[in-house]
């Protein structure tokens, strides 16, 4: 009667949603045979279904439900359609539920489809402010449904009942667009990737979209009318790459669809007039093939400098990508690589579909995983003029995890400013913001004349010893023989397993987790003020260490080092997406500290000349540069009168390079500390041909000479000046 009873119900509830062109959440509140009693009927009639067009997500350990997305690889189900999520959280503590893949699968959902998260009870969300907030914002909407398991009987009982909207629907005659294009949005973005084939060369187009806006369907149109219209003495290639195949299932299914005459097989679409053919990124950069068109689908989850060598080996690109909010690496996405656009080609176009087509317009369900992840959080514009605002007239406030729920407004405000300063961000950030007591949020407020403005924000987390009672010497002897990681420990985790430093679990450490000015305000002095301010903040919490580590560039480890703080580390591995290697940074704030950084700093410098011709050999020699004008005089080898001999032989002409390579070496480092400014090209090509020793051919193609003679007299030419000064 059970299972009768809710799947009566459930069918009413499903095609109320599919009436409205809505998807829906359920809450099922309870253990999991009860858990399964209700939905067995659901998730058997998607797996038995005729037309295979029934397609349920299951996430999460479990017996009774068995999972098909992966925990480690749930973003692969970006791009997919489903018609019901299973969310197992029934083993998990709340805490500890990844928001994630929540956010990830609940985009997944077609129009009439339901996410059902599955959760043993709700106590556990008195200790969580991130759910303490969902489920008020659950309440605030009629659409979906919280159903708890009744003790009385094995029933069920709706604690929060769905509102029936459907007989207030208004049929609506769904416009016609050219190609069966579902809205003009849809098709000014077919037109726009038939113009970069049709149209003048090096124009990229950008083409972004929230999830459900048809921007997959809108490549697969493109690509088949441009097929349709090839000619057939001269046939199209055209090549698609995305971070996987599977993740074009719906490009190749609407491609099918425009296009009955052609063939699939093995991730290439054969036409009598021409082919569209997927090659992993890798490939299509190790061997590039001739193409009339590339285009990137989902390329925010591709390696950034990945992308930027795309843009060196074609003339014809479209990168598409789905940009969630902030979520995933989007943001890196939109605030680095299309800066890379702009600077190489003036005429790249940028488009974004904001039209959803797989729900209607205000879908309950987006709108609340936007606004529990504040996926919606926009950057708030500031009424004063930037140059009236002086950072002296600035409030230094922190605010805990319980008034930012209270406050919403602010909390939007400062995690929109936040946001700016990371392409990494994720909904589980907001999550830990609110749920993990050692990180702390503060920012700098501007008083208007109606309401206070966020003018800057900064995530920190406190790390270390004594922030964390239960580390001992256990605990360390595991991490330093890297059979255990601990959790919010970053800084002196990473200074003993990679660079040795044996005590450095016996200080504390605020680190600076994320810091960001609003971009109406930058470079004004304002992110200085306000290191000033963390410094202090940071003092009176009795910290040793203010830290941070991030992406290295020069402009970011410029802002660092003359903000007193000094080097431990450069990473040897790039990441993932933004293509940089990590500088971790350390600022003492006691004198027992000023002494340990002394060694720290020390140990770093002592090897980062050996590390340049091979762990560092592709840092950009402006980086380099800036690193060594750091470098401690303690550091520096002594220079002799043999290697002055020779590297005044060398200028001459009158010695061979490589014979004089060490002593330029030397010569050159010392160069470098005395450097006021690091802004000089000519600096860079010595950098790169005597300490990072690249071959003459890749130092004469970066740098423009014709071959190794203008190279050796440049070098020679320069040295001999500097040399004089």
């Amino acid at each position: 009667m059970q299972n009768r009873a809710f799947s009566a119900w459930f069918e009413h509830y499903q095609h109320s949603a599919l009436e409205l062109n809505e998807r829906r959440l359920v809450v099922l509140i309870g253990d999991e045979g009860w858990a399964s009693s209700l939905l067995q009927p659901v998730v058997h009639k998607a797996a038995c279904s005729a037309t295979k067009n029934q397609i349920c997500l299951i996430y999460g350990q479990s017996k009774m439900f068995q999972p098909n997305v992966s925990k480690q690889r749930f973003r692969d189900k970006l791009g997919s359609e489903s018609n019901f999520v299973v969310f197992n959280a029934l083993e998990d503590k709340l805490a500890t539920l990844s928001i994630d893949a929540f956010a990830v699968l609940s985009g997944t959902l077609v129009a009439g489809g339901v996410f059902f998260l599955l959760l043993k009870d709700k106590s556990s969300s008195t200790q969580s402010y991130f759910y303490r907030r969902f489920f008020q914002l659950l309440s605030t909407y009629s659409s979906h449904c919280l159903i708890e398991q009744s003790l009385e009987d094995p029933s069920y009982k709706v604690t929060q009942p769905f509102i029936d909207d459907s007989a207030k629907l208004v049929e609506k005659f769904a416009p016609c667009f050219a190609h069966h294009c579902k809205t003009q949005e849809q098709l000014t973005a077919v037109e726009a990737v038939i113009k970069v084939v049709k149209g003048k060369r090096n124009q990229p187009l950008v083409l972004t979209a929230d999830r459900g806006r048809g921007k997959s369907s809108a490549l697969a149109i493109a690509c088949a009318k441009l097929l349709k219209h090839a000619n057939k003495d001269n046939p199209l290639r055209l090549v698609i790459t995305a971070p996987e195949i599977a993740s074009l299932a719906i490009f190749f299914d609407r491609l099918a669809q425009s296009l009955p005459c052609g063939v699939l097989e093995h991730g290439k679409f054969i036409t009598a007039l021409g082919s569209v053919e997927f090659i992993a990124i890798d490939a299509l950069l190790k061997q590039p093939p001739s193409a009339s068109l590339v285009l990137v689908d989902e390329a925010a989850a591709i390696p950034i400098y990945l992308l930027e060598q795309l843009l060196d080996k074609y003339s014809r690109l479209v990168f598409s990508s789905t940009i969630h909010g902030y979520e995933g690496a989007g943001r890196g996405f939109t605030l680095k690589f299309q800066q890379t656009l702009k600077q190489k080609y003036s005429q790249w176009v940028n488009l974004h579909i904001h039209e959803p087509i797989r729900w209607r317009a205000g879908d309950p369900l987006e709108q609340l995983v936007f606004e529990s992840c504040l996926l919606n959080a926009e950057l708030p514009k500031l009424a004063m003029l930037p140059q009236t605002l002086s950072p002296s007239r600035l409030k230094f406030r922190q605010f805990t995890a319980l008034e930012l729920i209270k406050h919403e407004s602010l909390f939007k405000q400062l995690f929109g400013v936040l946001v700016t300063a990371h392409y990494q961000t994720k909904p589980s950030d907001v999550q830990m913001l609110l749920d993990n007591h050692q990180v702390q949020l503060v920012c700098l407020l501007s008083e208007s004349e109606a309401e206070q403005q966020v003018v800057a924000v900064a995530l920190l987390i406190n790390e270390g010893r004594l922030y964390e009672n239960s580390i001992d010497a256990d605990d360390i002897k595991a991490v330093t023989q890297s059979t255990r990681r601990l959790k919010n420990n970053f800084i002196p985790q990473s200074l003993l397993t990679h660079c040795g430093i044996e005590y450095a679990f016996n200080y504390q450490y605020l680190r600076v987790m994320r810091i960001a000015v609003h971009p109406q305000l930058q470079q004004q002095g304002i992110g200085t003020h306000f290191m000033q301010e963390i410094s202090g903040f940071a003092s009176h919490q009795g910290a040793d260490f203010l830290a941070s580590s991030f992406g290295a560039t020069a402009s970011l480890l410029s802002f660092w080092l003359t903000n007193d703080f000094s080097l431990a580390r450069i990473g040897f591995n790039k990441d993932k997406a933004s293509g940089e290697q990590s500088a971790l940074v350390l600022k003492p704030l006691t004198e027992q500290a000023s002494n340990a950084l002394v060694d720290i700093n020390t140990e770093f410098y002592r090897s980062f000349d050996y590390l340049l011709q091979d762990e560092y050999k592709y840092l950009s020699a402006q980086l380099v540069a800036l690193v060594l004008q750091k470098c401690p005089a303690t550091s520096l080898a002594l220079l002799t009168d043999r290697d002055l001999a020779n590297i005044e032989a060398f200028s001459q002409g009158h010695r061979q390079f490589s014979s004089c390579a060490f002593s330029l070496h030397l010569w050159l480092t010392q160069l470098l500390t005395q450097q006021s400014t690091i802004e000089d090209d000519a600096l860079f090509v010595l950098i790169s041909r005597i300490m990072q020793k690249h071959s003459i051919s890749n130092v004469c193609s970066a740098y423009g000479f014709t071959g190794k003679k203008a190279l050796e007299q440049y070098l020679q030419s320069e040295i001999r000046m500097r040399l004089r000064h």
